[in-house]
């Protein structure tokens, strides 16, 4: 963990993004299971009935969230769902475009790949500029310019509007074990 990615409640990017999809899990209907695509399928508890509650609260929170906010967490939730994550990469492809200077500079698709890639953290400025054109150094430059500081900002704000309801289910959990 580094230090960048904790806050006042000592939660973690990661802890914000399970405990969403811990909540999923626990309100789908259909026996889709979220937490078999989250990174390492921490949750709050073991399915009692409290989790229920908790996981209400929590995806109410969720869906409070302005739309951007909502697909950049949503994105880090489902990155791995091959189910619901093409389409919230597209939605947040989309927001993407519209939100940052030169949004098609590479075109939608080019766009698109840095948006997966701020999430997954697959491909490279070389591949990019390959299957996109233009120099390897106007691909870095354009994510780490533009892309990745929208992406960051939205996500950030998603998590601190989550993060002190994350800790205290975390903490009523703890206190009831």
């Amino acid at each position: 963990m580094n230090q960048n990615d904790v806050t006042i409640y000592g939660l973690s990017d990661s802890d914000v993004v399970s405990a969403v999809a811990k909540a999923m899990e626990v309100l789908s209907a259909d026996g889709a299971k979220a937490l078999d695509y989250s990174a390492d399928g921490k949750g709050w508890s073991d399915l009692t009935g409290n989790d229920n509650l908790a996981a209400l609260s929590l995806w109410e929170a969720v869906i409070r969230l302005p739309a951007e906010q909502h697909l950049a967490l949503m994105w880090k939730v489902l990155r791995d769902n091959p189910r619901m994550g093409e389409a919230t990469l597209d939605d947040l492809t989309c927001f993407v475009a519209h939100h940052i200077t030169d949004g098609n500079k590479f075109g939608r698709e080019g766009l698109r790949y840095w948006v997966r890639h701020w999430a997954r953290r697959d491909g490279s400025s070389r591949e990019a500029a390959m299957l996109y054109g233009q120099a390897h150094v106007s691909h870095q430059r354009y994510y780490r310019e533009r892309v990745c500081p929208c992406l960051d900002g939205w996500f950030v704000a998603a998590k601190g509007a989550l993060e002190s309801l994350v800790a205290q289910l975390y903490q009523n959990f703890l206190e009831a074990a």
